[in-house]
């Protein structure tokens, strides 16, 4: 795996079910976001296909914590998931698709698979977005205190939070 990084993002998460929801969110405002909507499919189920497999090898007990990564590379979308876990065998490769586990030298692994991006694009073509330095779409008091958030609106967010590992949905 060589070549120049264009773009990369990752998200840093605990191995426990609910983040298999937030990793298919992730992975769909990417992959969106860098107009890559033919690789969104495929993209999604090798994101969940590693994620999955942290999860299934950590313990429920004391769950590990992993980052999710999406890199942009040459004529390549790479997917990596780094986590606290021993060595494992690398996962089976989907049709196009290239994989593997590397060690890290703080423990743990990374296994990681390669996309091709859609015919005739590479890594420097894909048009990403363009972002303002504006951090924040809530407007910010002049005065400095912090901007207050409407309870009914956290206790919607809670409760549905709350619900992700609930008993009508799957793990």
């Amino acid at each position: 795996m060589s070549g120049r990084i264009s773009q990369m993002e990752d998200l840093r998460l605990v191995g426990e079910p609910s983040a298999r929801l937030v990793t298919e969110l992730f992975v769909q405002l990417m992959v969106t976001d860098w107009s890559l909507r033919p690789v969104l499919k495929q993209a999604t189920a090798v994101a969940l296909r590693l994620v999955g497999a942290v999860i299934d090898a950590g313990d429920p007990a004391a769950p590990p914590f992993l980052t999710l990564r999406l890199m942009l590379r040459d004529e390549l979308l790479v997917i990596e998931v780094e986590d606290e876990l021993p060595m494992l065998a690398a996962p089976q490769p989907g049709p196009g698709e290239r994989v593997g586990v590397r060690p890290r030298a703080a423990g743990g692994r990374t296994t990681w698979c390669e996309l091709p991006l859609p015919a005739g694009l590479n890594a420097r073509q894909v048009r990403l977005p363009q972002r303002g330095a504006r951090r924040t779409l809530v407007d910010e008091p002049a005065s400095g205190e912090p901007v207050a958030v409407e309870p009914a609106m956290l206790g919607r967010l809670l409760a549905g939070l709350s619900g992700l590992n609930g008993p009508d949905r799957p793990a």
